[in-house]
């Protein structure tokens, strides 16, 4: 039979042929088509890690910190040369200086809490390394892939700070209010992620960690400058990330909550002309990682202070429904600060995981 339909086909006219041949191609790139629509394949072309160190390059931010911010980035070996001290529950007594690079920091996971980090013991080294060095800052870069179908890979950028400052409020027509220590804690995680096409390196958005939380935002939306670099602001001592300069209240709304300040000024870091890459994932040539990425426990000890007894030296100030206001925003306070120490990076979901 199939040799009989052969041998009928071949006796055909020409141009029956080619019509039949141009309805078969036809069928074939509209099924391509149809299927690319209701199922498209991946693009999983991974990048190399010269490729990803170059795209950084080309489109490493510019981290501008308010004009009047007070705790500043740093390296973390400045951090630890400057005496940084290891805490081990049960010793409090006895802390240890932390060696460069933190080879003597303890490795693995401490559900018990037992380990955390602190300023120097003394008064002067304290208010002296909590207020940073941005000199010697510096990005922590992680190359991984992407995790929408393979199409993207994502360049994580890591900056430290050795103190995260006091927060303060808007109340109605109080533009800003101080609320004593509240929001205070030693060392400070922020980052953003850059998520490029593998296809083309294009960059398709920016993620902008927040206290809570964070931001994606479309690479449209970026402030540009020197070429493809983009503005990355840091909010007034708490040093959430945002793409523009600005006032957000976080909280209960209404006109009051906790202020994030963003302003440009002459407080910067060039992350593409200092940086490290810490860690490369989905390469066959790992990256030698610092010992201090594999230190698990708290970058900073349990707040030292109550939330609420800061907040009522502000609140005997207050009348009426103004107090009622500031109460509300203890619990917000704490939800976003936390009461724990920081965790570094490589402990927080996003490290792994897709941004929240």
């Amino acid at each position: 039979m199939i040799k009989a339909n052969y041998s009928s086909l071949c006796s055909s006219s020409s141009s029956t042929k080619k019509g039949a041949l141009s309805m078969l191609l036809l069928t074939y790139v509209l099924l391509l088509l149809w299927r690319a629509a209701s199922n498209p394949f991946p693009i999983n072309t991974p990048l190399t890690r010269t490729q990803m160190e170059d795209l950084f390059r080309a489109y490493a931010p510019y981290l501008y910190l308010h004009p009047d911010e007070e705790y500043l980035p740093s390296s973390v070996d400045w951090f630890f040369s400057n005496g940084a001290l290891l805490y081990k529950k049960g010793e409090e007594s006895r802390p240890v200086r932390i060696e460069p690079g933190g080879t003597n920091l303890p490795k693995g996971g401490d559900p018990a809490g037992l380990y955390w980090l602190d300023l120097p013991a003394d008064k002067g080294g304290r208010d002296r390394v909590s207020q940073g060095h941005i000199a010697s800052a510096e990005a922590y870069v992680h190359f991984k892939p992407g995790v929408e179908n393979g199409m993207f890979t994502d360049i994580q950028v890591w900056m430290f700070y050795p103190f995260n400052g006091h927060t303060s409020a808007k109340i109605w027509f109080i533009k800003r209010v101080s609320l004593g220590r509240a929001g205070e804690h030693v060392s400070d995680w922020e980052h953003v992620t850059l998520r490029v096409r593998n296809v083309d390196g294009v960059l398709d958005k920016v993620y902008f960690s927040q206290h809570g939380g964070g931001k994606w935002v479309d690479a449209s939306l970026l402030q540009f400058e020197s070429g493809n670099r983009f503005a990355w602001y840091s909010s007034r001592n708490g040093h959430a990330g945002n793409n523009e300069t600005g006032l957000y209240l976080q909280g209960p709304g209404y006109g009051f909550g906790i202020r994030n300040d963003w302003a440009r000024s002459n407080k910067v870091v060039d992350t593409g002309a200092r940086f490290v890459v810490v860690a490369s994932e989905g390469e066959a040539e790992a990256v030698a990682e610092p010992p201090w990425l594999s230190y698990e426990s708290k970058w900073g000890p349990t707040k030292k202070y109550g939330t609420i007894v800061e907040v009522r030296r502000v609140r005997k100030f207050l009348l009426g429904k103004l107090k009622k206001l500031l109460d509300k925003l203890v619990k917000v306070i704490d939800e976003v600060y936390g009461t724990n120490g920081p965790a570094g990076p490589k402990v927080k979901n996003n490290w792994n995981g897709n941004e929240a």
